[in-house]
């Protein structure tokens, strides 16, 4: 094989190789059960307003009264601040929310956003909300 076959054949695969975590990136459905969704209220206690998801960690009491903090995923920043107008103060730790969700298919405590309410005002538009 000639050298300029070589090099063409590893640029192909290493094009190749480095798409892979891409997709495995945007598998949502892989992760949370979409075809099921769960409501949660708690108390925001990090708001995190970056990119590639947002994320909410709140603190949940359940019916046993144990205090449980979930994990809550969101679109990326940019897509929020542009569609929503959401910016890095948008939630503060101390925020009362309900968040519908689908569960993540492990059991664990996190959820991929459907709807957010606050003082029971909605605050994702219909891009999110399907």
């Amino acid at each position: 094989m000639s050298p300029r076959l070589i090099a063409i054949a590893s640029v192909a695969v290493g094009l190749l190789l480095s798409s892979v975590p891409s997709l495995a990136h945007h598998g949502s459905n892989v992760v949370y059960d979409l075809t099921d969704s769960v409501t949660i209220t708690g108390t925001v206690t990090r708001f995190q307003f970056v990119n590639p998801h947002a994320l909410i960690f709140v603190e949940v009491t359940g019916e046993d009264g144990e205090v449980v903090e979930w994990l809550v995923g969101l679109p990326s920043a940019s897509g929020l601040g542009s569609s929503e107008g959401w910016t890095r103060d948008t939630l503060k730790p101390g925020d009362e929310i309900t968040i519908i969700g689908a569960p993540a298919r492990s059991g664990a405590p996190s959820l991929w956003t459907e709807q957010i309410t606050r003082d029971g005002e909605p605050m994702l538009g219909s891009r999110y909300t399907g």
